[in-house]
C-alpha cells in the first residue's frame, strides 16, 4: 500500500466504526422503546425484589450515601443486609438514572438501554480483537445483545443481577483466552470477572468454572508461559482489588456467623428436559414454566438454534478456534438439560446455582461467535457491490431482531392487566407472598428460628409478643419508636444481629447479644436505634475498589491514546 492508500483505509475504517456506533445507540433505544411507551414494567419472576433494591438505592443516593450496607426502607421494614450479600455496584447507575429522570419506569428502562449499549460495544471490541471484520463484529454484538436468553433475563425473569453480569462475562472469557495465547489483555480478565461478581454472585461462580475449563483447553496453545504467568498474576490482583468492595464485607459477615444456603433447589428437578429446551428455543418462548416440569426450561432462541445446526453441518470448514467454540457451546446447551447428571452435582458446590438453565449464558455467548462465522461465510459470497452487502447485512439484522421483538410483545400481551405490574401509579413493587422479598435468604441461621416474628414486625417484650407500628428506616439505620419497647426488662427486636451492628438509645450504646435476633435488657425511654456502622474492613475495601476503578480507567485511556498514535503513524 502507498501512504495515500493507508490513509484512505483508516478513514473508511473510522467511518464504518462511527456508523456501527450510531446503529448500536439506536438499537439500545429500540431494546426499551416498547416498554417506555407502555409506562409499565411487566410482572416477572424477580421483578418486585429488584425494583425494591433499586428504590432502596435511590433513597440512599438522595440522602448522600452511594453504598448502603443495610436496606431499611423497601423490605417490609426489616433491616436487610442486601448491600453486603447481593452485589449492587452495577445497579447503582440505574438508580442514578431513576433520580435523573425523576421516574422509576424511565430510569430503569434507560438503565437497560445503557447496559445494552455497553454490551454491544464490549462484544464488538472483543470480536475485532479476534480478527473478525467490522461488519461481522457488529453482527456478533447484535446476536448476543438481542439473544433470547438475554431477553429472558431482562424481561421474562427480570433477573437484574444475571442481566447485568451478561455485559461483563464476555470480557472475562476473552481475557483468559488472550492471556493464555500471548499474555495480552489481562485487564479484560481482571475487570470482566470483577464486574461479573459485582453484578451477580452465582454468575461469577459459573464464570469461574467455565474459566477453569477454558484454562485446561488453552494449556495446549500457550506460547509464552512466562508472559502468561505474569499476566495471570496481574489479572488476579486487579480482580481482587476491584472486587474488594464486595468481597471484604461479605467475608467479614460469613466468618462472623453461619448462614443457610439461599433458596435451595433440587437441580435434578429444576434442570430442563431437552425437548422442552429445543421447543422453547424454536418458539423463542420466554413466558412461564413448561407443562412437563413446571419449571422454566430456558431458551437460546431460534436464531442461535439455527446457528448451532449450521455449525454442526459445516464443522469441517471451521478453523480450530471456532471448532472449540462450537463444541463448548453445544456441550453447555446439553448441560442445561437432564442429560447431564445434576443429581450428582447436588453433592458439589454447584448445588447453589438453583437453575441449570443459567449455563445458557455461555451457550449464548459462544454461539454468537459461531453466528459471526455463519454471517461471514454468506457475506463473503454475496456480490462485491457495496449496496448488496449493505442490504444483506440489513436483512441479517432484521432476522436477528424480529424474533426478539415478537417474543417481547408476546410477554407484554400475556401480562397486560396484571395487577402486579409496576406502573407510575404505585409507590413500590409489592408481592402477595413472603418470598417476594426473599427475607429468608440472608438471615443468620440462628435468627431463622424466629423468622416469622421478624417477618411480621413483632417484638417480644418480657416474654409477650407485641406488634410494632412505629418503625422508621433511614440509611443503614432502623428506628423503633413504639412505647411498648421503652423501660422494659427484656426486649427482642424483629431484627437480626450482624457484625458491625450497634444499638443506641438516648445517645448511649446498649449492650447486645452477638447472634440471633437483637436481644436487649433494661431499656430506657426514647426510640431504639439499630445501626450498621461500617468497619475498617468495609471502608478500606471500598476505597481500594474505587481507586482500582479509577486507575484502570486511566490505564485504558493511556492505552487507547497509544493505539491511536500508532495508527496515525502507520497512516503517514
Amino acid at each position: 500500500w502507498t501512504s495515500g492508500d493507508r490513509v484512505m483505509g483508516i478513514k473508511l475504517k473510522n467511518k464504518g466504526t462511527i456508523i456501527y456506533f450510531l446503529l448500536m445507540i439506536a438499537l439500545s433505544f429500540f431494546f426499551v422503546m416498547a416498554g417506555i411507551k407502555s409506562h409499565t414494567i411487566f410482572w416477572s419472576d424477580d421483578m418486585p425484589y429488584h425494583i425494591n433494591r433499586i428504590q432502596e438505592l435511590v433513597n440512599s443516593l438522595k440522602h448522600g450515601n452511594w453504598y448502603p450496607y443495610i436496606y431499611t426502607k423497601q423490605f417490609k421494614e426489616v433491616p436487610y443486609p442486601l448491600g453486603i450479600f447481593y452485589p449492587q455496584v452495577t445497579l447503582i447507575p440505574i438508580a442514578a438514572l431513576c433520580i435523573l429522570f425523576n421516574n422509576y419506569i424511565i430510569g430503569i428502562y434507560a438503565g437497560f438501554a445503557l447496559y445494552t449499549f455497553l454490551t454491544m460495544i464490549i462484544m464488538y471490541v472483543i470480536s475485532r480483537k479476534l480478527n473478525k471484520s467490522m461488519t461481522g463484529s457488529f453482527i456478533i454484538s447484535i446476536v448476543y445483545s438481542f439473544s433470547a436468553y438475554r431477553l429472558l433475563d431482562a424481561y421474562g425473569r427480570f433477573a437484574m443481577g444475571e442481566f447485568l453480569a451478561m455485559t461483563f462475562i464476555p470480557m472475562a472469557i476473552y481475557g483468559l483466552y488472550a492471556v493464555m495465547k500471548n499474555g495480552n489483555d489481562w485487564e479484560y480478565l481482571g475487570i470482566g470477572l470483577s464486574f461479573t461478581l459485582l453484578s451477580h454472585v452465582l454468575s461469577s461462580l459459573l464464570c469461574v468454572i467455565f474459566l477453569v475449563i477454558e484454562f485446561v483447553v488453552m494449556l495446549f496453545f500457550c506460547k509464552n508461559w512466562k508472559q502468561t504467568f505474569k499476566s495471570l498474576i496481574k489479572a488476579v490482583i486487579v480482580f481482587l482489588f476491584s472486587s474488594a468492595i464486595f468481597i471484604g464485607p461479605f467475608i467479614e459477615q460469613e466468618v462472623y456467623q453461619r448462614f443457610l444456603q439461599p433458596s435451595p433447589t433440587d437441580l435434578s428437578k429444576t434442570s430442563s428436559v431437552l425437548s422442552d429446551l429445543i421447543r422453547n428455543s424454536l418458539n423463542n418462548n420466554i413466558i412461564g414454566p413448561t407443562q412437563i416440569t413446571e419449571t422454566r426450561a430456558g431458551t437460546i432462541g431460534i436464531v442461535l438454534l439455527i446457528v448451532m445446526v449450521w455449525g454442526m453441518i459445516n464443522f469441517r470448514k471451521l478453523d480450530k478456534l471456532n471448532k472449540f467454540i462450537l463444541i463448548l457451546g453445544t456441550l453447555s446447551f446439553l448441560m442445561a438439560t437432564r442429560i447431564f447428571p445434576w443429581s450428582i452435582m447436588m453433592h458439589t458446590p454447584l448445588k447453589v446455582i438453583q437453575f441449570p438453565f443459567r449455563i445458557l449464558v455461555f451457550t449464548t455467548l459462544l454461539l454468537s461467535f459461531t453466528a459471526g462465522e455463519m454471517f461471514e461465510s454468506f457475506y463473503g459470497s454475496t456480490s462485491t457491490k457495496k449496496i448488496w452487502k449493505s442490504l444483506f447485512t440489513f436483512f441479517c439484522l432484521v432476522i436477528i431482531v424480529c424474533p426478539w421483538f415478537a417474543s417481547y410483545k408476546s410477554l407484554q400481551r400475556a401480562e397486560l392487566g396484571n395487577s402486579n405490574n409496576f406502573t407510575e401509579k404505585v409507590s413500590f413493587a409489592k408481592g402477595t407472598w413472603p418470598t417476594f422479598w426473599y427475607l429468608d435468604q440472608y438471615t443468620p441461621a440462628k435468627a431463622m428460628k424466629k423468622y416469622q416474628q421478624m417477618y411480621d414486625i413483632k417484638a417480644q417484650v418480657n416474654g409477650k409478643i407485641v406488634q410494632l407500628t412505629k418503625v422508621t428506616g433511614k440509611v443503614n439505620e432502623m428506628i423503633y419508636s413504639d412505647k411498648t419497647l421503652m423501660n422494659q426488662s427484656k426486649v427482642v427486636l424483629p431484627a437480626s444481629m450482624y457484625k458491625n451492628i450497634q444499638i443506641w438509645q438516648n445517645g448511649k450504646r446498649l449492650k447486645v447479644n452477638k447472634t440471633g435476633l437483637v436481644t436487649l435488657t433494661h431499656t430506657s425511654g426514647g426510640p431504639i436505634k439499630y445501626r450498621y456502622v461500617p468497619s475498617t474492613m468495609d471502608n478500606v475495601s471500598r476505597y481500594v475498589s474505587v481507586i482500582t476503578w479509577l486507575g484502570m480507567c486511566l490505564w485504558g485511556v493511556v492505552k487507547m491514546v497509544g493505539n491511536l498514535r500508532r495508527g496515525a503513524k502507520s497512516g503517514n
